[in-house]
Order: C-alpha cells, then structure tokens, then sequence
C-alpha cells in the first residue's frame, strides 16, 4: 500500500515538473515553429543554469531554517512568477527569458527542499517506491506544463495559462503548510541500525563513520562563530564526499544521460523539420512519448521492488540495449527519404518510444542508488549530498543539449545522431568499476523486500 509519504512527495515533484515541461517540450516548438534556428533553441536551455548550480546553496538550506520553511517560501516565489509571467508574452523574450530564470531558480531551491524531505521521511523499503513518486510525478508536471499546456494554448491566452500555474502553486502552498511537520521524523534511521545488524563489519564501520562525523558536527555548530562562512561551507563539502560510492556515481550520473538526452532533444526538432505538423510532433514526443516514459519509471521501479537481479546488471543491460536502439534510429536518419515520409516517421517515432521506454526504467534505479549512497552520509549533510548527485545529473544531461543544436547547425542531423550513439556506448564500461558497497546495497534492499 502507497504511504501518504509518497502521495503527498509525488504531488511535489508533479509540481516541480511543470515549468521543465513548459521549457522542454512547448517552447521549443513554438520557437522553431516560427523560424528560430536549432542554436537559438539550444541556448535558450541556459536559463536551466539554477539547476546546474543549486549545490552551491544547498548548504544552505540545510543548515538554515527547516526544509518546510524553504518548500513554502520558494513556491511563493513561483506564485509571484507566475503572475509576472501571465502578463509577458512569448514574444517578449527578455521579459520571459528573465522570468523562466526565476522559475528555474525557485524550482531548483525547492527541489532541494524536497529532497532532503524525501531521505528524511522514507525508510529503506520505501525507496523504490519513493523515487516511482519522484520520477513519475516529475514527469506527469513536466507532461502538464509541455503537453498540456501545448493543447490548451488553442483554447486559452497565454494570461490565462500563466494564471493556471499560478492556481496550482498557491494549491501546493497550502497543502505543504497543512501536512508537512517541521520536524519530520528519520524514519531510515531505524533501518540505519537493522542494517547494521545484517551487514556486519561494513556496515558497523559506516555507523562509526556517521557517529562520529555527528559529534565532529557538533563540534563545528558550537565553534561555529568563531568560523567563517566560507570554511564552514568547505567542512560540509568534505563530510558529502566521504560515504563510499559516492565518486563513482558521481561520474555515472555526468555520463549516462548525454547520448539519450541529446537524442531525444533532437528528434522532435527533425521530425518538424522534415515538415511534420508541430500537434504531431508534440502529442507523440510530448504527450505520448512522457506517458511511455513514466510507465518504464513504474516498471523499473516495481522490479527492483519484487525481483532478485541486480539493480546495476540491469542498468548494464538496458544501457547496451538503448545503444543499439540509437544504432538503428542513426541508420534510419541517414536513410531518410520524403517519398516514404510516413514510414520513416513511424519507425522514428517508434524507436523513441522504445528509448523512452528505458529511459523511465534506468532513471528510477539511478535515482534508487543515489539516494541509497545520500542516506549513507551524516544527518545534516544529506540533503546537500543528494542535491550535489542531482545536480550533477542535470548538469550532464542538459550541458550538452544546449549545444546540440549549434552541433547539427555545423554539420547534420546524421552526424550528431552518430555522436549521441557513441556517447550512449560510454557508459557501457564504466560498470566494471562500480564499487562493491552499491552491489551489496541492492542486494540488501532485495532481501527486505521479500
């Protein structure tokens, strides 16, 4: 049975999706609908930089205030936003470029917030569940903002849509303020101490680690005036990189995006130019294709739930199989001809379905073992210890999206597909050097689901 925990998380991140989807799907679209060049479309993506960038305040929001604190004051923020925005039309683009950053600013700030929630609040046999909640309701704002939003443009002024969000954030003011305690309770905690019971001498040297690095904590807060701000930003940075794992997925998460990512950023784009109709285009990569994502995030996570494989032999898997999908769609591209216009499109259209499809199923497990590697560092630094993960999982995954379509400008779609295939391939071999604690952990959470 789904926990209110996990209703109510799910709700937040629905909310944290709309203006990614906004950004993604419709406002690219739109522009190059009416004639602005892959370039422009691509560095408009720059106005995520907040995203890329969050790490730096996570601290904080973890030793400021409570995260409850931060959630409702950030979605005001949005509210404001949003009522700005709703007099700013798309063809004011410094006004609506300076609006989205906001958005983007605020929604980064809140993503923290509710992050350090999320490892607070579940327990270890609700992280598979957890993160469904996560990536699925993302995924259904960003469908809402994107999709959504796209098909109600026929039907309401850009005011009245900006008003809508408006609506839906004062919704989310008022609900964290109703259900969210300002002191949530650890619930992992209790699980912390199990695990140690089960691991053995692993797992004893991890609560070692946490029960002193605890005290060393107390430590800095009571000397904590005579410190500066800037070293004590350095301490928490170094108590974030000390649980084991954490370097390896921190190169996993820059990398095992960028060729999937890039793909799936284009493919609208050459399916419009190639003179498909944009309400095509965006019902199959928007709303179909999301539709088909967030079912492989629901599949992804019920297996990791009820199945014995390991999490990462699967990622493996799936990683080989989204190269060869990319193998197929370059050949597709590069054999494109108008005469035979709608096959191509299908086919097109079908192998993205496919990647997102596995795209949903990898997310949710990364996530699974980022926030499996977050619960294993001190109480005051796991909010920031995931938001740096995260961050750069958003890093890795839109840096190289703003400059794809400057790519494809200078060459072909058929080049940049070459390279996205190439760079899907590379995270192939870096399995083989994935620590032995993430295998364990997997396996753990396996065994205490049965």
């Amino acid at each position: 049975m789904i926990s209110q925990n996990i209703t109510f998380l799910a709700f937040l991140y629905f909310v944290q999706g709309l203006p990614y989807g906004l950004q993604t799907w419709f406002l690219p679209v739109y522009f190059r609908s009416r004639g602005m060049s892959l370039s422009n479309v691509g560095f408009f993506k720059l106005l995520l930089t907040p995203w890329m960038c969050k790490a730096l305040w996570a601290p904080f929001v973890d030793r400021f205030a409570t995260k409850k604190s931060w959630l409702i004051w950030s979605m005001v923020g949005l509210i404001l936003a949003c009522v700005s925005g709703s007099f700013s039309g798309p063809d004011f683009l410094s006004q609506l470029a300076a609006i989205l950053f906001l958005f983007n600013l605020l929604t980064s700030t809140q993503d923290i917030a509710v992050d350090g929630l999320a490892i607070q609040i579940l327990s270890s046999s609700e992280l598979a569940h957890g993160n469904i909640a996560q990536v699925v309701g993302y995924k259904i704002g960003a469908v809402v903002g994107g999709g959504l939003l796209t098909w109600l443009s026929d039907y309401l002024n850009w005011m009245m849509l900006f008003q809508c969000l408006a609506a839906v954030y004062v919704f989310a003011v008022f609900a964290a303020w109703k259900f969210i305690p300002s002191n949530p309770h650890h619930s992992h905690e209790v699980n912390q101490v199990i695990d140690s019971e089960i691991s053995g001498e692993m797992s004893h040297k991890t609560n070692t680690f946490d029960t002193d690095n605890e005290h060393s904590v107390r430590q800095r807060s009571g000397n904590s005036e005579g410190k500066s701000v800037f070293l004590l930003i350095i301490d928490h940075f170094k108590l974030m990189l000390m649980p084991e794992g954490t370097t390896w997925i921190a190169v996993y998460v820059l990398m095992y995006k960028l060729g999937e990512k890039g793909s799936l950023s284009m493919i609208p784009l050459f399916l419009l130019d190639q003179g498909l109709p944009p309400s095509m285009v965006g019902l199959w990569t928007g709303m179909m294709g999301q539709v088909i994502s967030i079912f492989g995030s629901v599949l992804g996570g019920v297996i990791m739930s009820r199945c014995g494989q390991s999490t990462l032999g699967l990622l493996k898997t799936l990683s080989i199989i989204r190269t060869i999908v990319l193998v197929v769609l370059c050949v597709l591209i590069s054999m494109w001809s108008s005469i035979y216009q709608t096959p191509f499109a299908a086919a097109v259209i079908a192998l993205m379905l496919i990647m997102l499809l596995i795209s949903g199923y990898i997310t949710t497990a990364t996530f699974t073992l980022m926030m499996e590697c977050s619960q294993r560092a001190p109480v005051s630094v796991q909010a920031s210890h995931y938001t740096t993960l995260a961050t750069l999982e958003v890093l890795g995954k839109l840096t190289f999206s703003v400059v794809t379509g400057w790519i494809t400008d200078m060459t072909s779609y058929s080049s940049v597909f070459v390279l996205f295939t190439c760079l899907s391939g590379a995270i192939i071999p870096v399995f083989r050097y994935a620590p032995s604690i993430l295998v364990q952990s997997t396996s753990h959470r396996r065994n205490k689901s049965r």
